[in-house]
């Protein structure tokens, strides 16, 4: 595999990237099945809001023991064990009567089948390939993800329309069987080294030292400040995309643009993000990532004012859709790049699944407050002006990153023969 003309890093990161694709774009294609769900089980938006808070949360709660298991077990197990439980699980979503059964179910079995094949797993086996191009390669697996949410929100909004959000789901599985399982299974490695290569394809020399593994352990990075800045500012950033993708379609259609539409509005925003993505990556590899991330938070406060307060005006729904991309692109990718930075390239799949942890407890505290606020205020107007605040923090806290964090994985690295 040396002497490949194409990195097989690349191949890695393209796989994970169709993985990704789904994963997220199913987390993000939540919206529209509000008003059918919530009709056809005889529930309030609260109700809904509160399952998918606990789907959300429990994500994050199964994200750093996927990358513990990623840790000890092979990238094809964890994906292909991960990706059966989330096939098994979305047809038995199709098949619930009541809401009990909804949040066992959706609540509790998809966020496991989502948690061995999303974006930590992803990061953490994508960032061992790479040290030179780190943040190009996760901003790819970035723009997989604003791709999902770009194509997947119309594409499911149309199956519900036409078959019904049940079948929604089983077509959905279907998909995740043929796509997501043969990768799985035939083209994830768990790191260059496995193929007796170095990170971005460096052929490794007979006579070269044992590779020494940049790691460090989740406890010491949660004792750092680093981390915590990592975290709290990935809060917001769930906080702010749960809101979005759990309420920002019904919110659309309560302001009188029709379903369509609203869910083409916000598969506009997350493709308009797709081309920033990769242009984030690179210019984080030229000028660093944290002032890139902290621009990424401050622009989302304006995309979110807009998305908010225009109404009966398609056209400049559309124009915040288009410029919106570049804020909602590479908050991922620069957090898992920033980590890997910091922490090492063989910590990621652990430290940044507890990053991801705290990111899913925003995501569920943001899907379910805005479905508290709406029943008791009658609209979105508290959540959305609470998302603004927690953005504003979260651009200012990214800048400020602890710049001398680097030595951690450097004083923690030893020698491990693999």
């Amino acid at each position: 595999m040396s002497h490949r003309s194409i990195f097989y890093g690349w191949w890695v990161v393209a796989a994970f990237s169709v993985s990704t694709f789904l994963s997220t774009g199913i987390r993000h294609a939540v919206g529209p099945f509000l008003k059918p769900i919530v009709a056809d089980l005889n529930i309030d938006r609260a109700s809904f809001s509160l399952v998918i808070a606990l789907s959300l949360l429990l994500y994050g709660v199964f994200m750093p023991i996927a990358g513990v298991l990623l840790d000890r077990f092979s990238v094809r197990l964890v994906t292909s064990v991960g990706t059966l439980v989330l096939i098994v699980s979305l047809v038995m979503t199709a098949m619930v009567r009541n809401v009990w059964e909804f949040a066992a179910v959706y609540g509790v079995l998809v966020p496991l089948g989502l948690a061995g094949t999303g974006p930590v797993i992803a990061s953490g086996v994508v960032a061992r390939w790479f040290n030179r191009r780190r943040g190009t390669a996760l901003s790819v697996l970035g723009s997989a993800s604003m791709t999902g949410m770009s194509l997947l929100v119309p594409a499911v909004t149309w199956l519900i329309i036409n078959a019904g959000w049940r079948l929604a789901y089983v077509a959905i599985a279907v998909g995740i069987m043929f796509l997501v399982l043969p990768l799985c299974l035939f083209v994830f490695r768990d790191s260059p080294e496995s193929i007796g290569l170095a990170a971005d394809g460096i052929a490794v020399r007979p006579d070269a030292p044992p590779v020494a593994r940049e790691r460090v352990g989740a406890g010491e990075a949660v004792a750092s400040l680093a981390f915590w800045q990592l975290a709290g500012s990935f809060f917001t950033c769930g906080f702010s995309m749960a809101l979005l993708s759990a309420h920002g379609v019904p919110m659309l259609t309560d302001h009188g643009y029709s379903p369509m539409f609203a869910s083409w509005a916000l598969g506009v925003l997350g493709g308009s993000s797709i081309g920033f993505t990769v242009m984030l990556g690179a210019l984080s590899d030229r000028f660093g990532r944290r002032p890139v991330l902290a621009a990424i938070y401050a622009g989302r406060i304006l995309i979110f004012a807009g998305f908010f307060l225009i109404r009966d005006n398609p056209m400049a729904i559309l124009i915040v859709a288009v410029l919106g991309g570049i804020t909602m692109a590479g908050t991922g990718s620069m957090t898992s790049a920033l980590t890997a930075d910091i922490y090492g390239r063989f910590s990621v799949s652990s430290v940044f699944g507890l990053i991801f942890l705290v990111h899913q407890t925003g995501s569920a505290l943001g899907s379910w407050l805005a479905g508290a606020l709406f029943e008791s205020t009658g609209g979105y107007g508290a959540a959305y002006a609470v998302a603004c605040v927690l953005l504003g923090g979260a651009a200012f806290v990214a800048l400020n990153i602890d710049k001398g964090a680097r030595r951690i994985w450097r004083a923690a690295t030893v020698p491990v023969a693999d």
